[in-house]
């Protein structure tokens, strides 16, 4: 594949991707983010990222399939969610702002491949092209913001849940049990 032919095949896929659509028709600024993008490719049962490290890197999937994985109080792991090249989806994206340690593990189902960027060019970009960066700052912001009210309504939905279940157990005993 050729290099021009390379770069648009990256800029066409950026623009799939929900937190570019500030940018979107701005040709300028999609050929500006998506020359900071490199391609990676990890094959089947390849771990992408690890819960509790460090990172810094938000991953577009160009092609395959991923499993978000969590971890139980226990240490038992579980799969939150499968993503893949055709949900238009990314990852990793609270890297771009901080440096704090990853919240889940990935890894790929099938051989895959990635445009990643890391904080540190995304960074510099933003001082090059402040208002391009701005906008995309401002959708993860409020990409973040939508998953963060829907937290919320799940946890309220879950405390609801158990104290239904709480209350259709017979209540709770003054030592803090639920009744029996």
């Amino acid at each position: 594949m050729t290099e021009d032919k390379a770069r648009e095949e990256k800029v066409e896929r950026l623009k799939c991707i929900s937190l570019f659509d500030p940018i979107r028709h701005d040709e300028k600024a999609m050929l500006g983010i998506a020359s900071l993008f490199r391609a990676i490719s990890f094959p089947k049962g390849h771990t992408v990222i690890t819960e509790g490290d460090e990172g810094d890197e938000i991953y577009v999937i160009k092609s395959g399939t991923v499993s978000v994985e969590k971890r139980t109080a226990q240490g038992e792991a579980y799969t939150v969610v499968e993503l893949s090249a055709p949900m238009n989806i990314f990852f990793g994206e609270i890297a771009l702002l901080d440096s704090e340690k990853r919240s889940a593990t990935v890894v790929c189902v099938t051989d895959c491949t990635f445009y990643i960027l890391g904080r540190d060019q995304f960074l510099a970009y933003g001082n090059e092209n402040p208002a391009a960066a701005l906008a995309v700052t401002r959708q993860l912001s409020r990409i973040l913001c939508n998953r963060l009210r829907k937290a919320n309504a799940d946890i309220i939905t879950l405390f609801d849940a158990l104290v239904e279940e709480v209350e259709q157990a017979g209540g709770m005993s003054e030592d803090g049990s639920a009744s029996a």
